[in-house]
């Protein structure tokens, strides 16, 4: 009798334990996919404000969700997606989906296409999702009690467009992973690779509502300067204006952090610092070094140089007291600033400026009692598309002193340029 109540028994609970695989079996036979989808846009409309576009919601035999080329458009519509992704990957179980709980913790994503824009008028097209979350315990928000989201990326492509500066950038092959928990989101590592070479980004943003903050680093290796990458003159002087296509191997080592009570205000406390080297660096056809040979003879050292620099970024300006740039074999050491608006002042030192001088300008100073020994400091002044060289803020004319026979009228322009080089360098 006690055995056939144990078999009765055994039967009912083998019956009970079955009823789950065999409900998840007939939802991926018989679930209405096109249903799925349309709860799925939804709910993904609702968080982020957009326009969501999905062509397939698909259900694993042995758990998990898969979304189908996922496009995040503009509030407004999906013609021009700022997120695309082939397939996405949820960890739905079958005991948490029958539980009700449709919340994943882990997330793959394959494939995937992200823009990031900062546009003309200088709003960037993503800054709406960065909403302030209310603190936990407050009580004016549930998201932030929310538990953690782990976030895996395979494969990706980044384009990052700044129009006010003019750069594009393309990063390729992107690999990473990160996580959410309530407001604080965190890109724990992403590498890849960007024109030719390699990059390696993390960083923590906390949305917390007037308490947010954010940090950033980012390192690139071996990457080959092209005319997308225009925001780095700002650091980088020496190539704004270049006439012809940049080329040489950037590497880089940055690192920002800012704090504020909303985005625009972290934005604008943002302060950070960096390291810069390009090395080899074509100079031929830049501003820079065409004001330079003025007043140094470059012949044979004008094409190929490097630049090092190390900076620190406060109040939206960019200060060094560390640039050095390497025009073949003459050194060039620079210190000043560059600000977002593009002005620029620098001192510059050129090692041994006087023997350097073009034997035409030597010989004109000379003839005009001007001690040519006392010139050994420049200055750089102007903005970054109109840059002028100085001798202690007196702007000097190349044709001017190379001419070979100097008019009567010449003359006299230099005469006076003399006299106001005499009151500065030699009293």
């Amino acid at each position: 009798m006690n055995l056939r109540r144990w078999r009765r028994y055994a039967w009912i609970a083998g019956g009970v334990a079955a009823i789950p695989p065999v409900l998840w079996i007939l939802i991926v036979l018989v679930a209405p996919t096109g249903w799925a989808r349309r709860q799925v846009i939804a709910r993904l409309e609702s968080r982020s404000g957009r326009r969501v576009a999905l062509e397939a919601v698909s259900v694993g035999l042995f758990g998990g969700i898969h979304l189908t080329n996922l496009e995040i458009g503009s509030p407004k519509d999906t013609g021009d997606p700022w997120l695309k992704a082939a397939d996405i990957q949820l960890d739905f179980g079958p005991w948490r989906m029958l539980q009700g709980h449709c919340r994943p913790s882990q997330v793959d994503v394959n494939g995937v296409e992200l823009r990031v824009l900062r546009r003309a008028d200088g709003s960037v097209e993503l800054a709406d999702l960065i909403r302030p979350m209310a603190p936990p315990g407050s009580g004016g928000s549930s998201r932030a009690a929310e538990s953690r989201i782990s976030v895996r990326v395979h494969g990706a492509r980044v384009l990052v467009v700044d129009e006010p500066s003019g750069t594009r950038l393309k990063l390729e092959d992107v690999e990473g992973e990160g996580y959410g928990e309530g407001p604080v989101e965190v890109v724990e590592q992403l590498h890849g690779t960007i024109n030719g070479g390699t990059f390696r980004f993390a960083a923590r943003v906390d949305r917390t509502a007037r308490a947010m903050s954010a940090e950033a680093q980012l390192r690139a290796e071996d990457v080959a300067l092209d005319e997308g990458m225009s925001i780095l003159r700002y650091v980088v002087p020496v190539i704004s204006g270049a006439t012809s296509s940049l080329k040489g191997k950037l590497g880089t080592d940055l690192y920002f952090r800012g704090r504020g009570p909303n985005w625009p205000k972290l934005c604008k406390a943002l302060a950070g610092h960096g390291e810069v080297t390009i090395n080899p660096i074509e100079l031929a056809g830049t501003p820079l070094v065409a004001e330079i040979s003025k007043f140094v003879d470059l012949r044979g050292h004008r094409r190929m140089g490097s630049v090092r620099t190390d900076f620190i970024y406060r109040d939206r300006k960019i200060t060094t007291d560390h640039f050095r740039l390497m025009v073949g074999r003459v050194p060039v050491m620079m210190s000043g600033w560059t600000d977002l608006d593009g002005r620029v002042d620098y001192q510059m030192t050129v090692q041994g400026l006087a023997e350097r001088l073009p034997e035409q300008a030597r010989r004109i100073l000379g003839d005009l009692k001007i001690d040519v020994g006392s010139l050994t400091s420049l200055s750089l002044r102007g903005t970054l598309d109109q840059m002028a060289v100085q001798v202690n803020g007196v702007p000097l004319d190349r044709d001017l002193l190379r001419e070979a026979r100097l008019r009567p009228d010449d003359r006299e322009k230099i005469r006076q340029l003399s006299r106001q080089l005499r009151d500065r360098f030699i009293r």
